[in-house]
């Protein structure tokens, strides 16, 4: 006879973690079992972890990581929270509006931020953490068009295999298999779902009361779109793709050198940073239609257009991955040593050193627009366990272009000369679509909703007219916003955590 577990996971990155943590406090006797796709703690060459897009490139690889651990091998431990008019709809932008406001998870985000160490109050009230105002006085704004975005960062970061090891040690009746790939759901007699052994190279099937996709955004929705019955009854699982857009697209320089660390990092406890970025108001937003992105001020010591170090941002990224795997980054470690500007920037973030700069570099991180031509569909490609792939249509709309070209003028006049700098080259002789990269935060795959006409689940995470099938990820997401998604991840894990245990 089968065993038959009270709530089984799919994914051990930080929303599988945070749902495991609070399902298991309110319920520790119950039986629990993670499944892990990957053998390790990196595994990018993986069925799993290659994604490309066929619209848009990424131009960041890995976007994934499949192992113990998942996502969080790979991320930088950056956290913010959405900010509350990302939950409200914006008759400027199509599909916007969560079922959920922040209020909803604003007690998610206050446990996200203790479990990391710092006090939620921090994105609010930072003044009461550094000397804050003293620090933004150093760059001239206009605050009637912009306002500040407060991002945390943990220097400790978040690898969940630990914390996964460690929970094994305290549940006794938790399980955690690796080498599990989670296929589709089977709706026979009693609901299923089938899964390849890679260990035994067999499938066999899991037999749960509850389940929660938590795979991110390409690997949930492939689960769900191989299985028919699913594909059928929503009709807009895989659309919606949406990303943060970032690159470097304007640079100024200063009449005399600055020294504005607020923008790049000030650690106000011993292994925690703060800083800030610059956003438009939601009233500028609503007037001039936009998005709600934001922007870095981040020193630069290159002075003109410079995509060498911009690409060579994006190929550091995989150096950490590299190294676990015990594969030197020579490439990159020779591109580093050629890259003077490169080196400074490392050195001004990392110790604060180099602070005093002319040049700034803009650094956008701009929120996508809700697009049903940016989707994710099935390929008739059969991945070695026995799936259809999927076909990554990232689709980078002009739209989205123009959002970003759209406030020049503001930040010219509102910002840029309050400090007496200027461009140092006309944007518009080069294409921001050639600068913009993924910042490697899939969403909107299977967005939350009020029913399944504008989307997937509803405000608990329960897929529409599917009971017992759950997805926590950033896949669920109805709009970006313009912050790492990771907190927000968290906070809706913790809240579909003490909903199951007590549902």
């Amino acid at each position: 006879m089968n065993k038959v577990y009270d709530l089984c996971v799919i994914g051990t990155g930080p929303s599988a973690l945070s749902l495991v943590e609070s399902y298991l406090k309110e319920k520790p006797l119950n039986q629990v079992i993670v499944l892990e796709a990957g053998e390790g703690l990196i595994d990018l060459d993986s069925d799993l972890s290659n994604r490309k897009s066929t619209v848009t490139d990424f131009k960041l690889d890995p976007t994934i990581n499949i192992g113990l651990g998942g996502t969080s091998q790979l991320w930088h431990n950056v956290l913010a929270p959405l900010d509350q008019d990302d939950f409200i709809t914006k008759s400027w932008v199509k599909q916007s509006g969560w079922p959920i406001q922040k209020n909803d998870l604003d007690p998610y985000y206050r446990k996200v931020s203790k479990f990391f160490g710092f006090d939620y109050s921090i994105f609010s009230s930072p003044e009461n953490f550094i000397d804050y105002e003293n620090e933004l006085s150093k760059v001239k704004y206009d605050q009637e068009y912009f306002e500040t975005k407060v991002f945390v960062h943990p220097l400790d970061y978040l690898r969940t295999n630990r914390n996964f090891i460690n929970l094994k040690k305290k549940y006794r009746n938790l399980t955690i298999k690796t080498g599990s790939v989670a296929l589709n759901f089977d709706f026979g007699k009693k609901l299923a779902l089938n899964v390849f052994d890679r260990k035994k190279n067999i499938k066999n099937k899991v037999y749960s009361i509850d389940y929660v996709i938590s795979a991110g955004a390409f690997n949930s929705t492939e689960i769900l779109l191989n299985t028919e019955q699913i594909k059928k009854g929503l009709p807009c699982l895989g659309h919606y793709l949406m990303d943060h857009p970032m690159g470097n697209f304007y640079q100024y320089e200063y009449k005399n050198p600055i020294c504005a660390k607020i923008f790049s990092g000030i650690k106000f406890e011993k292994d925690i940073k703060i800083k800030v970025a610059l956003r438009l108001k939601p009233e500028i937003q609503r007037k001039m239609k936009l998005g709600n992105f934001a922007f870095f001020l981040r020193p630069s010591f290159s002075k003109g257009f410079n995509n060498k170090t911009e690409n060579l941002k994006h190929k550091l990224l995989t150096v950490r991955s590299k190294l676990k795997q015990g594969n030197f980054p020579l490439s990159e470690t020779w591109d580093l040593i050629k890259d003077l500007n490169m080196v400074r920037q490392i050195i001004q973030y990392k110790t604060g050193l180099l602070s005093k700069h002319k040049l700034t570099d803009l650094m956008f991180v701009s929120e996508q627009r809700p697009s049903i031509e940016s989707r994710v569909v099935l390929s008739k490609k059969i991945n070695k366990y026995g799936n259809r792939r999927i076909d990554i249509k990232w689709n980078v709309s002009n739209k989205d272009i123009h959002d970003i070209e759209s406030i020049k003028e503001i930040i010219d006049e509102k910002l840029m000369s309050l400090n007496d700098a200027n461009q140092t080259y006309d944007p518009s002789e080069y294409n921001w679509s050639d600068r913009l990269t993924s910042a490697a935060h899939h969403l909107g795959t299977i967005r939350m909703s009020q029913d399944k006409k504008s989307g997937c689940v509803d405000k608990n995470l329960k897929l529409h007219g599917f009971d017992h099938i759950y997805v926590c990820d950033g896949s669920v997401f109805t709009t970006s916003g313009n912050a790492n998604p990771t907190m927000t991840c968290m906070a809706l894990s913790m809240r579909l955590g003490e909903y199951l245990a007590q549902n």
